[in-house]
C-alpha cells in the first residue's frame, strides 16, 4: 500500500514537472504571433522603442523647451511592429543573479527575494519563404485582436507578390535569450 502511494506521488511529480517545463516552453518561444505589437523604430539607434521618442522625452517636464532646442534625429520615429518579452531578474542588488535574465516570474532561486521586470523588445520583419522579400508591414490580409491597448497582431497577412503567407522574423534580440536571431 506505501509502495502504490509512493509511485503515485512521483507520477503526479514527474506529470507536474512536465506541464510545468512545456508552459515555460511555449512561453520563451521566439517572437509568438500573439506578441507582436505596434510599436516605434529608431533608425539612429537601431532599436524599438515603446514611444515615438527614442529618449522618451514625453517624460521631461519643459517639453516644449527640449523640442526647441533638442535633437530632431530621435523624434516623431515611424511606427513598426514589434515582439514584446518580458526580461526577469532579482530585486536584491546583492545577489548574484542581479540584472542577470531570469526564465520566469517568481522568487530568486539564489537568494529568495522578489523579481522584478522589463520590457525587452525585438523588431519583427515579415518574410514570404517563396520569394524570400522581407518587409516592416504584416502582408495582404493582416489580422488584429480586438479590444487591444496597442494593435497586436492576431494573424499575419499573404506576400503581396506570392500570396504565400508570411512568416515573422525578429531582427533584433534584447538582453534576454528569448530571441534566437
Amino acid at each position: 500500500m506505501v509502495k502504490k502511494g509512493l509511485y503515485f506521488a512521483t507520477g503526479m511529480l514527474c506529470i507536474f514537472v512536465s506541464i510545468t517545463q512545456s508552459v515555460f516552453a511555449a512561453w520563451d518561444k521566439p517572437c509568438d504571433k500573439r506578441q507582436i505589437l505596434e510599436a516605434y523604430w529608431c533608425d539612429a539607434c537601431k532599436d524599438v522603442r515603446e514611444f515615438n521618442e527614442c529618449s522618451e522625452i514625453g517624460y521631461i517636464w519643459d517639453f516644449a523647451k527640449h523640442r526647441a532646442e533638442g535633437d530632431k534625429t530621435h523624434t516623431d520615429l515611424p511606427t513598426c511592429w514589434a515582439c514584446q518579452k518580458i526580461a526577469y531578474s532579482c530585486v536584491n542588488t546583492n545577489c548574484k543573479k542581479y540584472g542577470v535574465c531570469l526564465p520566469a516570474p517568481g522568487a530568486c532561486d539564489e537568494c529568495g527575494d522578489d523579481i522584478t521586470s522589463k520590457k525587452v523588445w525585438s523588431r519583427a520583419l515579415f518574410k514570404c519563404s517563396k520569394c524570400g522579400k522581407e518587409d516592416p508591414e504584416p502582408g495582404k490580409g493582416f489580422t488584429t485582436m480586438k479590444g487591444r491597448y496597442a494593435p497586436q497582431i492576431e494573424k499575419s497577412g499573404d506576400c503581396e507578390t506570392c500570396g504565400v503567407p508570411l512568416e515573422i522574423v525578429c531582427t533584433k534580440s534584447g538582453t534576454c535569450p528569448h530571441v534566437s536571431k
